[in-house]
């Protein structure tokens, strides 16, 4: 190897510059980032509107489940928006949201409902993964235009 060269990141082209490939991987970290808050917002936004529109609910309860679910919705939208910028593919957003918009709903059905999930829905949920995994590794390091 010459003097003063810089051995490429082994998925980039030949001949990307460290600090080109540095901005790819910010991009790509907050891409996900992004669309993973897109999820928890769209779980919350679902989560109040059950709340909100549950049987035998105080009409304060639903004006808040109603202000809550227009909020949240909003930055759902937003934060996806901004993922759908950052991300590589908008395959590898829409599969980061979905996940991430099922992880949050567990949670939130575990934490306000006292739901559990079964097994089966589990290794669906592992699937997901598996293949949001693989998304993820076969995305470029530049966005193509």
């Amino acid at each position: 190897m010459a003097a003063g060269t810089v051995p490429a990141h082994p998925d980039s082209p030949a001949g990307l510059p460290p600090h080109l490939l540095a901005g790819a991987m910010r991009r790509r970290f907050w891409g996900v980032f992004n669309c993973l808050c897109a999820g928890a917002f769209g779980s919350l936004a679902a989560a109040s509107a059950k709340l909100a529109f549950g049987s035998e609910v105080n009409i304060g309860f639903c004006i808040l489940g109603v202000i809550t679910m227009a909020t949240t919705n909003s930055l759902m939208w937003t934060f996806f928006s901004r993922g759908l910028s950052f991300s590589m593919s908008s395959a590898i957003a829409s599969v980061t949201v979905t996940f991430s918009n099922i992880l949050s709903s567990a949670f939130l059905g575990f934490v306000l409902y006292g739901e559990c999930q079964e097994v089966l829905w589990w290794g669906g949920v592992f699937l997901i993964l598996c293949g949001l995994v693989l998304t993820h590794g076969r995305a470029l390091p530049h966005k193509q235009q």
